[in-house]
């Protein structure tokens, strides 16, 4: 499995990505993100959570006005928050998403630190797919969350 994006998203913007209503994200910097590319959701602060998944469909790279002009009814934010999160960027970046899956459960910030030894960025960070797996479980609330360490066999005493 190739890398996971882990972004992070204040509270109204996961809102709306889960919910299909928001389909693009714009950040001043982005890595190029290959299409297909797995991106988990991460709800900053007060929620402090990974709520679920998206699918990356494209980056674009490109300014503030022709984003307003490209993607004003799907980016959640008014023109006024664009221009000013924007201000003084030569050039930025909008990741496109479809395929919203919320999960049943959200993985809460303390499990993330716990069993999986992750810290959300502020912007975004890079997880591997075995992350991605345990994450999964999490979010089942599946006791049998799989491992992040191969198990080693323990001889049966006798």
């Amino acid at each position: 499995m190739s890398r996971v994006l882990l972004l992070s998203v204040r509270p109204r913007f996961a809102q709306g990505l889960l919910e299909g209503t928001k389909t693009a994200e714009v950040r001043r910097r982005f890595p190029d993100v290959p299409a297909g590319t797995t991106v988990v959701i991460y709800s900053s602060s007060p929620e402090k959570a990974v709520l679920g998944t998206m699918r990356a469909r494209q980056l674009v790279r490109s300014n503030a006005r022709d984003i307003w002009r490209d993607y004003a009814d799907v980016i959640g934010i008014e023109h006024w928050e664009l221009t000013e999160y924007l201000s003084g960027a030569s050039e930025c970046s909008v990741l496109e998403l479809d395929a919203p899956d919320r999960w049943r459960e959200p993985v809460r910030l303390p499990e993330l630190r716990r069993l999986l030894n992750v810290e959300p960025a502020q912007s975004f960070r890079y997880l591997n797919g075995r992350q991605l797996t345990r994450l999964r479980a999490l979010s089942m609330n599946n006791p049998e969350v799989p491992s992040m360490t191969r198990s080693i066999p323990v001889p049966a005493l006798s």
